[in-house]
């Protein structure tokens, strides 16, 4: 955690940027959401149940079923870590491998050095899925690498697990995947009535411990911590905890969805509870979300044209990462009451990340 690193953004309701959150990361493994119990949102989240697919193959088969499918916009990425060297396919049609010196040697094809200190010495080449945008020799050469890696895992780690999700799947290798929620409720708990906005005369600092406070709360709430119990008796000496103030006793609801997550189910979660909290009741409605990032992927986030529909950008590379299951990316939001109303978002990102530089 020492190397993490963190930014806030706040703002108001719309946001362009809340709408495009779910496109511009598009691997996540896990979303937490948490809010104070309310029997409507619940039944609203809870009919969200995503899927996806997973196959065993080789690389160079799911780039030719990548590369054959009709419909396009195809993401994926291997189900496991087994190793340093891993690849994903993201929505702009771009195969990104991550991997180590030796391999890079012996594939052959051109790639970026990570530009890293302290990490292993990795690199990443960047294949375009459709077949047409490269030439017949440039083509020919990486389908040699990729058949060259497959060859190479043959001998010990042999075929890949591959999480995928593609609008329709018409081949008859894969076995479909539903995700549902974990839906769990935790009773009399300090629960705090946050005010995102900057206070009259705050100083950037004050506001940045106040809300620091609120997103600790929120991550103990998505764990079901103990400290939060009104009637909680730990020795003092060991552990002590306050909620931010003001706050009163309550219940929380807290759901999870856990498993390889698409884009537009992370912007259609979003957009139940913004549409919930523009006519929610009371002074204390509020939801807080999590997304958990897929680490081991080479990517972790796409830049974004500035177009409305937030398409992706297929001209500018997205930023290096070195992939691996100890990296870090996530990113907390949470939303206040009111058509208008105010949202902070804490974006976390480990210190092999050029997302920021």
């Amino acid at each position: 955690m020492a190397h993490s690193r963190v930014m806030l953004t706040n703002g108001n309701l719309p946001s362009a940027q809340l709408d495009r959150f779910g496109a511009a990361h598009p691997f996540t493994q896990q979303l937490d959401i948490v809010f104070p119990v309310s029997d409507e949102l619940e039944k609203a989240l809870a009919s969200l149940r995503p899927t996806y697919y997973k196959r065993s193959c080789t690389l160079s088969e799911f780039l030719d079923f990548a590369s054959k499918s009709p419909e396009g916009n195809i993401i994926a990425l291997p189900s496991t870590s087994e190793c340093d060297d891993t690849w994903c396919i993201d929505p702009r049609g771009v195969l990104t491998l991550c991997v180590s010196k030796s391999l890079y040697e012996q594939l052959g094809l051109v790639g970026k050095r990570l530009p890293f200190k302290g990490c292993a010495e990795q690199y990443v080449i960047r294949i375009p899925v459709k077949q047409e945008i490269e030439s017949v020799a440039v083509r020919a050469r990486q389908k040699a690498a990729l058949k060259l890696w497959d060859e190479l895992r043959e001998t010990g780690l042999g075929k890949w697990e591959v999480s995928y999700y593609i609008q329709s799947d018409t081949s008859e290798s894969y076995e479909v995947m539903a995700v549902q929620p974990e839906i769990c409720r935790s009773t009399d708990i300090f629960v705090p009535v946050p005010i995102l906005a900057p206070l009259p005369q705050e100083s950037t600092e004050d506001w940045d411990e106040r809300i620091g406070d609120l997103f600790e709360w929120v991550g103990m709430a998505c764990l079901g911590a103990q400290r939060l119990k009104a009637n909680d008796r730990v020795n003092p000496y060991v552990a002590v905890y306050e909620a931010p103030a003001p706050s009163y006793i309550g219940d929380v609801t807290r759901m999870t969805w856990a498993g390889f997550l698409r884009p537009s189910f992370i912007k259609h979660a979003i957009d139940t509870v913004t549409s919930y909290l523009a006519s929610a009741t009371g002074d204390h409605a509020f939801v807080a979300t999590t997304r958990h990032g897929c680490c081991t992927s080479p990517v972790g986030i796409i830049p974004l044209s500035l177009a409305l529909d937030g398409s992706s950008d297929s001209v500018r590379d997205a930023p290096l990462r070195a992939p691996g299951p100890n990296a870090e990316d996530t990113g907390c939001l949470i939303l206040g009451l009111g058509q208008n109303g105010n949202f902070v978002l804490a974006e976390n990102i480990g210190r092999w990340d050029a997302r920021w530089g």
